[in-house]
């Protein structure tokens, strides 16, 4: 048992947030900079990765740009080794990042549009989950979060390429979670329903996206804060006793009909 109960204090701590110029990685990025954690804001537009940047420091708290495309994995792991020397170590990885299904059926998916959507989230993931690992082994502790969806739990009928990718997430976190453990690397995943931002915006209207809303269990859809809460926990010592597992914040998404 441990002396006194864990927190959820991340001061001391730095993050990696993939895609923080979003609505979804930018709500991580300011609850975990409220938490203390010094944030590497990650996303390939210029813009909105330098805005998530100054919300955090608004906030009073302490964040780092990395503009990169993680789908051009030399460029993105270089990035990460640059941040690992200026920074010192990387504690924590939220793989976040992610891009739309818009809504293709599996006819319309052409292989770039197929290799896009695997090149962002499964090798984005992999490769620079990949790049951090030798330092957190050697530090003997690591905190690794994946960002997947709701829609491997029970499928999808359409846009079977990002639920796919999504699904990959699962095995990725599972095997890593067993291999890394013995170094102190607790791995897992976080897997929403459907979530209120510029991606489902894009995909849906808004009169959908309120019917959506009440047809969940809990009478609304996820929000991104909802999530965030979620990736707080899996980044704290909190849930150090946790690996290899998922944690599905989804209004109760799986447990009703399309």
């Amino acid at each position: 048992m441990p002396d006194k109960p864990p927190s959820n204090d991340l001061t001391g701590r730095i993050a990696l947030i993939t895609g923080a110029g979003g609505a979804q990685g930018r709500s991580h990025a300011l609850l975990l900079a409220e938490r203390g954690a010094q944030i590497i804001v990650q996303d390939i537009r210029v813009e909105q990765t330098e805005d998530t940047v100054r919300q955090v420091h608004d906030q009073g708290g302490s964040a780092v740009s990395m503009v990169c495309d993680i789908a051009d994995i030399p460029a993105y792991t270089a990035c990460i080794a640059e941040a690992e020397r200026d920074l010192g170590h990387i504690d924590i990885i939220v793989n976040n990042a992610g891009i739309s299904g818009k809504r293709k059926v599996f006819e319309d998916i052409d292989p770039e549009t197929f290799h896009r959507m695997t090149a962002v989230v499964i090798k984005g993931a992999f490769f620079g989950t990949q790049a951090l690992v030798p330092g957190m082994k050697a530090r003997g502790y690591g905190k690794i979060v994946s960002m997947s969806s709701g829609a491997p739990l029970r499928g999808m009928v359409s846009a079977s390429h990002y639920t796919g990718a999504k699904a990959a997430l699962h095995g990725l976190t599972r095997s890593w979670a067993l291999e890394l453990a013995p170094f102190g690397i607790r791995v897992n995943l976080v897997a929403p329903g459907f979530v209120v931002s510029d991606m489902t915006r894009g995909n849906h209207s808004e009169e959908r996206m309120r019917e959506r809303g009440r047809a969940m269990p809990l009478g609304r859809n996820v929000e991104p804060l909802d999530m965030s809460y979620a990736v707080a926990y899996l980044a704290s010592a909190e849930s150090d006793m946790i690996t290899g597992q998922e944690i599905p914040v989804n209004a109760g998404f799986t447990i009703v009909p399309w």
